[in-house]
């Protein structure tokens, strides 16, 4: 049986149209698994959590899930269709729905009156029950709450692994593990 590894997904809505990023993602997927696993260790069998908001989340979740062991968890920040108002079209929702079909489980937080704080909510609750997280991220600072540089910070103070993948070079990516918690 193989060894589950949650790999948490951050970053931007909106990425370039560039084929690089998803052989990035690729990438450190594979770096994952392959520190993952270790000499003689169980095969590993990775698990996107996510959000599956447009751009990043998406990204890493389908990727995940064109592995052979691939599976997706999703966190909704709000109800269903109060979070499908913020996609950008009807071609956008038509991918939500289908990304969320192939999930194993989704867990909705409970509601907030504060849209920006559910997001941030669940981001936090991303980095808080992940053994990794992709963020996929120009490294500018945050511009509110629940935004990327937010759920970056959080990460690190809670000296979760992370995986940065900056859009704007997409060849290139840094792991940083503190703990060593699974890829060490």
């Amino acid at each position: 049986m193989p060894v589950r590894i949650v790999v948490g997904v951050t970053g931007h809505r909106t990425l370039p149209p560039d084929p690089a990023l998803a052989r990035t993602v690729d990438s450190v997927l594979d770096e994952i698994e392959l520190r993952a696993a270790g000499e003689g260790r169980a095969p590993v069998g990775l698990t996107a959590l996510s959000p599956l908001a447009e751009g990043a989340d998406r990204l890493v979740a389908e990727r995940i899930l064109a592995r052979p062991a691939g599976e997706l968890n999703v966190i909704l920040p709000m109800d269903e269709a109060e979070y499908e108002a913020d996609f950008t079209d009807s071609a956008s929702r038509a991918e939500f729905r289908s990304l969320l079909a192939r999930a194993r489980t989704v867990h909705q937080l409970p509601c907030t009156s504060n849209r920006k704080e559910a997001y941030a909510a669940a981001g936090r609750f991303v980095v808080d029950f992940c053994d990794i997280l992709i963020a996929v991220w120009d490294g500018r600072p945050e511009e509110g709450p629940g935004g990327t540089a937010e759920i970056v910070r959080y990460a690190r103070e809670k000296r979760r692994a992370l995986a940065w993948i900056d859009p704007g070079d997409a060849g290139r990516f840094k792991i940083e593990d503190p703990g060593g918690s699974i890829i060490s």
